[in-house]
């Protein structure tokens, strides 16, 4: 979809005229947007979106008519706990012939297809949501109630608890209405030698600071995805738990060659988050604490 306009979910009242009656905008969950709204019967044109939409049905039973790719409508009943689909990057028409009240669920193309990734190991050249008029999926229903109940109610532990159910939801897309073309034969080799010492050489010289998984990426001109699966295979770990060893042996490099430097300082030029971090570290890694280690 390279060169083409495509809405986002705060844009879509423009084009489905509404009534607001939820809305995660003011939670700034990651990845995934929540809205309710009232809409009156009516007819619209909705243009190519960014993210899948999904649509659940939660008062008053109306026709409803759409078509995507073809002049044929398609048409189905729906009613409260009914859920509809709209896929990403495909313009679309919309009819009802009665006043609903609905949730939606957005979740952009690019989120679901890093994770079609991790599920198939393997890039991904072609991928789309098959667009549904009306269906009925307690599964996805159950998201929605909550979803809305997290909006409205929240707790501790929020943005993890949003991460699983936008992956939830994501899995649960694929596994029963996605169409997938793979671009390339699943990966069975690991860095080479070039990759793994620009790897290593950069981990050294960031130690200290927080290092992403995009910006290995980057330095390998990889996706994501495709740097996990070389670094499984050739490290037989994550990126992760690479960079803490690098951060735990380079921490026992000071505490031994340092005698009297902090060991606060010690952990934050290790890049630990603190003398607390390193040190649970430490006991589950090395079976010690940093003093033991000095000590020795």
């Amino acid at each position: 979809m390279e060169g083409k306009n495509l809405i986002i979910p705060n844009e879509i009242q423009q084009w489905i005229p509404g009534q607001l009656t939820l809305d995660s905008q003011t939670r700034n969950w990651e990845g995934l947007t929540f809205k309710g709204y009232y809409y009156a019967d009516q007819d619209v044109h909705i243009p190519a979106m960014r993210d899948y939409m999904i649509v659940n049905y939660k008062q008053h039973a109306a026709e409803m008519r759409c078509k995507h790719d073809s002049p044929v409508w398609q048409s189905k009943i729906v009613k409260p706990g009914h859920i509809s689909l709209l896929t990403y990057g495909e313009d679309s028409r919309w009819s009802w012939d009665n006043q609903i009240s609905v949730s939606h669920i957005y979740l952009p193309h690019k989120d679901v297809n890093l994770i079609s990734t991790q599920i198939f190991n393997q890039e991904i050249s072609a991928f789309k949501i098959k667009p549904q008029v009306s269906i009925e999926d307690p599964i996805l229903d159950s998201y929605f109630n909550l979803l809305e109940h997290e909006l409205k109610i929240g707790g501790i532990g929020g943005d993890l608890f949003i991460e699983s159910i936008k992956n939830q939801i994501a899995i649960h897309l694929l596994r029963h209405f996605a169409d997938l073309d793979f671009s390339e034969k699943m990966c069975s080799s690991g860095l080479n030698k070039t990759q793994k010492e620009l790897l290593f050489d950069y981990i050294q010289h960031h130690i200290g600071l927080k290092i992403t998984l995009a910006d290995l990426a980057r330095i390998l001109n990889m996706s994501v995805p495709h740097l996990m699966r070389k670094f499984k295979i050739e490290f037989g770990q994550s990126p992760a738990n690479y960079i803490m060893d690098l951060r735990v042996k380079y921490a026992k490099k000071l505490l031994q060659s340092k005698p009297d430097l902090p060991l606060k300082a010690i952990a934050l030029d290790s890049g630990f988050c603190d003398q607390s971090h390193m040190s649970r570290v430490f006991q589950k890694t090395l079976n010690k604490t940093p003093l033991e280690i000095r000590r020795r």
